[in-house]
């Protein structure tokens, strides 16, 4: 074991972990996406689907003011789409976790008082009871987990709100 952990040292001495690292993250990168299609040395930020054009900050100000373009044809180009468990529609910023804290109560109050009572009336005690601790734990177990998918969705949330903050100072934007 130790002759085989300094083999381990012996390699990763060599290795240079924060070279690799960048080369990962440039090899990674979605070139074609980030790219203005008129001017190359900004990245862009708009998109203009009537004419499949990905464009920089600068140019659309150039487009809005020559007036070759109105502001209602830009819209936002994120370089990378990321899947939305919604369906991209505006929600309100607490309805997930709302609906998760109302599943998480239901577990744990509801379902488990449910989970005891029929366990206090079942005809052999001792599996009743252990099916009851058993469901109780279980129910638990999913309030705590609908809890904390909650916590997540207003973190979610939240961060798709503040996302779209500033478009109200910055009409470029």
């Amino acid at each position: 074991m130790k002759s085989a952990a300094e083999r381990i040292r012996e390699v990763l001495s060599h290795e240079d972990g924060c070279t690799t690292a960048l080369h990962m993250f440039h090899a990674h990168l979605p070139l074609s996406r980030m790219g203005s299609d008129l001017e190359s040395t900004f990245a862009a930020c708009y998109r203009v689907d009537e004419f499949d054009l990905q464009v920089s900050r600068p140019v659309a100000q150039v487009l809005l003011a020559t007036g070759a373009l109105d502001e209602s044809q830009f819209r936002s180009h994120p370089t990378r789409e990321w899947k939305s468990i919604y369906d991209n529609r505006a929600h309100v910023p607490t309805s997930g976790a709302f609906k998760h804290a109302n599943k998480a109560l239901s577990h744990i109050f509801i379902h488990t008082a449910g989970g005891m009572r029929r366990a206090a009336t079942s005809t052999n005690l001792l599996v009743g009871v252990a099916n009851g601790i058993g469901g109780a734990c279980k129910d638990i177990g999913k309030g705590v987990g609908h809890l904390s998918v909650g916590v997540l969705s207003l973190y979610g949330e939240m961060t798709d709100v503040l996302d779209h903050v500033p478009s109200l100072y910055d009409r470029y934007r």
